[in-house]
């Protein structure tokens, strides 16, 4: 028996987590829950902002960029910061696959932009998130 047509594939996993601000869902009251883009862009920006041992019992989760934040805004500052989020997702997120990061600043608005592209584990698509980094974050 040959079927000509026939496709196998893989089935991917489903990523879900539970969106922090707790906000129930607006039809069923329940705690609302991100899926696999929004979860893991969430999760990325949670564990760059999160400051090493501000998590009990988990003292190497987290980033130092909000301490790098404060200094000069020149390119040296930008390639430690696209060093240490690199790190930190590498480290911290096994539900992607680091593609590029890219930082960026601009000294009249005070921010740092930071363009991350990344593969979900499974998935062919390459997604690219961006955050806004201020030193009053």
């Amino acid at each position: 028996f040959y079927c000509q047509n026939m496709k196998l594939g893989k089935k991917s996993r489903e990523f879900v987590d539970v969106s922090l601000s707790f906000d129930p869902h607006p039809l069923s009251k329940d705690i609302t829950t991100l899926r696999n883009e929004r979860a893991i862009n969430n999760s990325i920006k949670n564990l760059i902002l999160t400051v090493p041992t501000e998590v009990p019992f988990q003292s190497n989760i987290g980033s130092h960029v909000r301490k790098s934040l404060f200094e000069l805004n020149d390119g040296f500052t930008y390639a430690l910061l696209e060093e240490e989020i690199r790190r930190t997702i590498n480290f911290s997120e096994p539900r992607v696959e680091l593609e590029e990061v890219k930082v960026k600043g601009s000294v009249d608005d005070h921010e740092v932009r930071c363009m991350i592209k990344y593969k979900i584990v499974g998935y062919e698509t390459v997604i690219t998130v961006e955050q806004i980094l201020t030193p009053t974050d």
